[in-house]
């Protein structure tokens, strides 16, 4: 299964998440977006900078004989600021479902809940993925090769592009060492380097997707100014496309997925 997106979101992040420029600073702002499968998502308003240093919680243990819980219901959304003691989500345990509260002030940058799409197909089914390894198309003489940038959740945008730049370096030079190119459990292959607008990339099994970039190309949009006049403003428009293997990540799940991409880039401050 294959899907494309159009998306217009601002070059520099896309640039940084592929390795191909530096890190803008982490960006907050409003920003409005149209979606639909094949159609452009729009940005609409200016941003300003906003760095931070991430702090990942994780789920407690909320009862002496818990072992696992199930988020029913986030009380907080990504961007939202938070104070310490605000409620962030109701958890389902073994005995009730309790409140878990904020321990600090701060602002809810990302929410991790789709882990199925980090996961393979071993041969007789899915199988998930501990560690979100990411794994990027890098052309050299001798064919395509992919590095792996590992664990990338735990990594900031400017650890990423750094990465990915000496990893792209290593494997053009035929440096790349068996553990940086074996494995991964997502990959990202990029083409708008050479002109290529869209296009559609093949699984590396036993994966189960493969997201293809291709180039931002300008357009001209109409939209309207403050005072409601309408005018003609350039935006920047790039078209991905991500291929999965049904058996592990069906239709719905892709989709969710890709809402979730959409989400991370008209709000880059959440990849933090």
């Amino acid at each position: 299964m294959a899907a494309s997106w159009r998306l217009g979101c601002d070059p520099r992040v896309m640039r940084c998440l592929l390795g191909f420029g530096n890190c803008p600073g982490l960006v907050k702002g409003a920003a409005g977006w149209s979606l639909g499968r094949g159609a452009s998502w729009r940005w609409y308003h200016s941003t300003q900078s906003l760095w931070a240093d991430p702090i990942k919680i994780l789920m407690p243990s909320l009862s002496p004989t818990m072992e696992e819980g199930n988020i029913v219901k986030w009380l907080k959304k990504e961007g939202e600021a938070v104070s310490a003691g605000d409620a962030l989500c109701e958890i389902e345990t073994d005995k009730a479902v309790v409140t878990l509260d904020a321990s600090d002030d701060g602002i809810l940058a990302k929410i991790v809940q789709m882990p199925n799409v980090n996961a393979s197909w071993d041969g007789e089914g899915p199988k998930q993925l501990p560690f979100i390894d990411i794994s990027v198309a890098v052309a050299t003489d001798k064919g395509l090769i992919t590095p792996i940038i590992k664990d990338a959740a735990a990594k900031g945008l400017q650890e990423i592009a750094d990465s990915v730049k000496a990893l792209s370096k290593k494997a053009r030079d035929g440096k790349l060492l068996p553990e940086e190119y074996q494995g991964g459990s997502f990959s990202i292959s990029n083409l708008g380097m050479f002109g290529i607008d869209e296009f559609t990339a093949v699984i590396n099994p036993p994966q189960a997707c493969i997201l293809a970039v291709g180039r931002f190309r300008p357009v001209l949009k109409l939209t309207q100014d403050e005072e409601g006049n309408a005018k003609l403003q350039q935006h920047q428009l790039i078209t991905v496309t991500m291929s999965s293997d049904s058996r592990v990540v069906d239709d719905e799940l892709a989709t969710r997925f890709l809402e979730s991409f959409k989400a991370n880039l008209e709000n880059p401050f959440r990849l933090a």
